[in-house]
């Protein structure tokens, strides 16, 4: 029998597969959004393993699944995100653009395609951008309020400090929301191009941007100036006392200490992989420890991760001397 006459077919009904899976998936993420962190992942490994071109079949599945669940506007917004995400990935990665270009556009996308969703209803009917927020979460704080006020034994003091900070976290919802949606959108272009990386790492035929390990990665020098702006602007309208200087800067702060906090933990992989005592060992201690002791140890994260992109202090480990700004 000459098995070479069936490899085609074969390779048809396993493309065929992929794209029924990749539709499933897409219709999971809709009744579950944390699988958002996989389908752009899963439909660019499918145009890659098939056509680019076929990713249209679990976009069309997808954006019907989230016509009969969510609102026009939402799921047009979700919908977008992901698709615009997904040809991206399979774009950029396959002409070979550099994984911080492809996460960041992918946050980008997913970001605008979030606020889309959460925000623009209440813009266009003059409600408010966060009012959709605020009446989904304000319900469920009042339930905790009246729990807390009927525990027996309870001091009143207490009870009043409780529903005090409860009130003032639905009041500060409007400053909490954008950035929240950008920790959101961080995650889910992050994730996106780690998961298309690791389906395809096992197809040699499939040719993308290599990646360095997670000890070595940084930011582009390019972008240490743009995020000092940013940070220098936010604080500058603080100052003049701008109506909505208070939502920017914790913007702002997210979007400049994520990459900073990624970047301190592959100084502390850097570390711990040039220790000669046991790797796997001091990387479980480690970063469990930081999972701990989140709270305690995501400012100094961020310091060493903005300590070590001005003066590349691995870098002057290894003997490499700095990189010129580009």
């Amino acid at each position: 029998m000459d098995d070479s006459k069936q490899t085609p077919s074969r390779q048809t009904n396993r493309g065929w597969l992929i794209l029924l899976l990749s539709a499933a998936v897409g219709v999971v993420a809709v009744a579950f959004p944390a699988g958002l962190c996989l389908v752009a992942a899963v439909w660019a490994y499918a145009g890659a393993r098939t056509k680019p071109y076929w990713i249209t079949l679990p976009a069309v599945v997808f954006i019907i699944s989230a016509s009969m669940v969510y609102t026009p506007i939402a799921a047009a917004g979700i919908s977008g995100a992901v698709v615009i995400s997904a040809v991206l990935l399979y774009v950029l990665l396959t002409k070979r653009f550099s994984n911080t270009y492809v996460a960041l556009s992918l946050a980008g996308v997913f970001l605008v395609g979030l606020y889309t969703a959460v925000c623009l209803p209440g813009i266009l009917d003059g409600s408010g951008a966060f009012t959709s927020v605020q009446n989904a979460i304000t319900p469920m704080v009042d339930f905790y309020k009246s729990v807390i006020s009927e525990v027996n034994g309870a001091n009143e003091a207490s009870i009043a400090v409780v529903i005090e900070v409860l009130d003032a976290y639905v009041k500060d919802i409007p400053n909490l929301v954008v950035a929240a949606l950008c920790i959101f959108s961080g995650v889910l272009g992050l994730s996106n191009l780690l998961f298309f990386r690791l389906f395809v790492k096992k197809h040699p035929e499939i040719s993308i941007s290599p990646m360095r390990p997670f000890r070595d990665w940084t930011l582009p020098r390019s972008m240490t100036f743009g995020l000092f702006v940013l940070l220098i602007g936010s604080i500058a309208l603080e100052l003049y006392g701008w109506e909505y200087s208070d939502s920017l800067s914790s913007t702002v702060n997210v979007l400049v200490g994520m990459p900073l906090l990624l970047q301190g933990l592959c100084v502390v992989d850097f570390l711990i992989v040039r220790s000669p005592k046991n790797v796997t060992l001091g990387r479980t201690l480690a970063f469990t420890a930081i999972a701990v002791l989140y709270g305690l140890l995501q400012t100094p994260l961020i310091l060493i991760g903005c300590f070590d992109q001005i003066f590349r202090f691995r870098e002057r480990l290894r003997g490499v001397p700095p990189r010129t700004a580009v």
